[in-house]
């Protein structure tokens, strides 16, 4: 499979995302077009799609053939929820969508969908335990897994377009409305008890849990504009619910990080997040940029029978790698090497750093080169913008600006320079992190600087008040040894201990 196309037919949007599957494995995201239909609003008294509500399905769909056949994809996937499942003539619409598309159409349960939504959480976000939510237009599905196992799936016939329509019927709603609306939640949400007190994060998808995450980052001033693994407290989204509960619908569109074609439907979608943040209990509400459409891409790539990747930063650094055309041998090795450093540092009571310091050592030990397939020239510019712009999966934004530093790691005033703009993520206890590690990475460099893997190991050891480095597979004639010795000097400055080069 070469490249493909998945169509999400939603209720309150319609979604075409091209890909890009290569031979090496590497997926990558080509094009990303969206359409507000809001087909949940051409519902009738029946219960059925309205001819006006297929009408402009069918426009949109032949639009999206035509860039599919004018990008040269011939394998379609599309898939409707819940606005298509919830109809009744679904059978007829679907038909209607072949016929005048050729593109087939599969209709998702509410437990597919809800499964798919899990996939992609658990692909692409380190975490053990989580409920995620994500509210379409008219459905919502939730999901608990513990162990990155899914223990529980359902979902609740209602979204953000339909609650809006049922609830908040005045602009801008009244008390009671919301009143209402908050009872008809707590109602529908206390059906499911497994929800109730399971005190694990909740990560919440789709066009709401997006808006939200832009929102709260405009309205704080966060540094960096990644809106995946973002994350907020009860208390603040609380905030901004009772910030937009009253406001008109003309002030809700200029609110800074809201997009216009959800203004009305915001409120609806953030109360049931709320209500639902409640009853699980989370301390903590994470916003993903990834959903559905990327569940459904990792089903049909992955082999492994659940569908799990086993390591989801070790998969993404793999796709930079791949995606940025790294020299993997050359990479690995100084990843090899900075590793045995930081390992022999730590054991000899040098390095007081812990496990999760060593796995954001080894990412930025592999990924220090991407900054190449730009220009070689400023390569380290270009590779920290890399990291900082494009999605490193597994991390926290945090650990995502420190990989990017040690990865680009020149000197302690150049990093601090770079590091200036993001003051509200990285303070002094990471910077000093990222000049021990950054300088690691810089050892590990210079030592394969030919990029034979001639430098086979390195073994520290104390010696009289200092510490002595052997390095295997060099002698002192070799120029290499020169530049070891040249960077050994800001190891042993940074350490403030003599380091004695000695090769074997």
């Amino acid at each position: 499979m070469d490249n493909f196309a998945v169509i999400d037919l939603g209720s309150n949007s319609v979604r075409l995302v091209l890909y890009h599957h290569d031979d090496s494995g590497t997926v990558q995201e080509i094009d990303n077009i969206k359409s507000v239909l809001r087909l949940s609003a051409h519902i009738n008294d029946q219960k059925e799609i309205t001819e006006e509500g297929l009408r402009i399905t069918l426009e949109c769909l032949k639009r999206y053939k035509t860039i599919c056949e004018g990008k040269g994809i011939d394998h379609v996937l599309g898939v409707a929820t819940a606005a298509v499942r919830q109809a009744g003539n679904r059978a007829q619409v679907i038909e209607a969508i072949y016929q005048e598309t050729g593109i087939p159409f599969r209709i998702l349960t509410g437990q597919e969908e809800a499964y798919f939504g899990y996939l992609a959480i658990v692909n692409t976000l380190d975490y053990q335990d989580a409920v995620t939510v994500d509210i379409g237009g008219g459905s919502t599905e939730v999901t608990y897994f513990k162990g990155r196992s899914l223990q529980q799936a359902h979902s609740f016939p209602f979204g953000a377009v339909t609650l809006t329509q049922s609830f908040l019927r005045s602009d801008p709603p009244a008390p009671a409305q919301i009143e209402s609306l908050k009872q008809f939640l707590a109602e529908q949400i206390g059906t499911q008890s497994w929800i109730q007190g399971l005190n694990c994060p909740l990560i919440v998808m789709g066009g709401t849990a997006r808006n939200l995450a832009r929102m709260h980052q405009r309205k704080v001033g966060y540094s960096l504009s990644s809106l995946h693994n973002y994350r907020l407290s009860r208390a603040q989204l609380v905030e901004l619910m009772d910030q937009l509960a009253f406001m008109p619908l003309d002030c809700r569109k200029h609110v800074d990080g809201l997009s216009k074609d959800r203004a009305d439907i915001i409120f609806a979608g953030l109360m049931a997040f709320d209500e639902i943040m409640k009853r699980v209990g989370s301390r903590e509400l994470i916003s993903s940029n990834k959903g559905l459409r990327d569940g459904l891409v990792f089903d049909l790539i992955l082999d492994d029978q659940e569908k799990r990747l086993p390591d989801v930063l070790e998969y993404s650094t793999a796709q930079f790698m791949k995606r940025y055309r790294v020299n993997l041998s050359h990479a690995n090795h100084v990843a090899f090497l900075t590793g045995q450093m930081f390992d022999q540092l730590r054991e000899m009571g040098v390095l007081t750093l812990g496990d999760r310091e060593r796995i954001l050592l080894q990412t930025a030990s592999r990924l220090f080169d991407i900054g190449r397939s730009i220009n070689i020239i400023e390569s380290a510019k270009h590779t920290f913008y890399l990291i900082e712009n494009v999605l490193l999966l597994g991390v926290t934004h945090q650990e995502r600006l420190m990989i990017g530093l040690m990865a680009s790691y020149k000197s302690a005033k150049q990093m601090k320079k770079t590091a200036e703009p993001y003051g509200d993520l990285l303070g002094k206890e990471q910077l000093q992190t990222i000049q021990w590690l950054g300088t690691l990475v810089q050892c590990g460099r210079v030592m394969d600087r030919m990029m034979d893997q001639k430098v086979r190991e390195v073994s520290f050891s104390f010696g009289k008040s200092k510490l002595q480095l052997r390095v295997s597979g060099v002698s002192e004639e070799d120029w290499v040894y020169l530049i070891i010795k040249d960077q050994m000097g800001k190891l042993s400055k940074l350490l403030g201990i003599t380091i004695q080069l000695k090769t074997t």
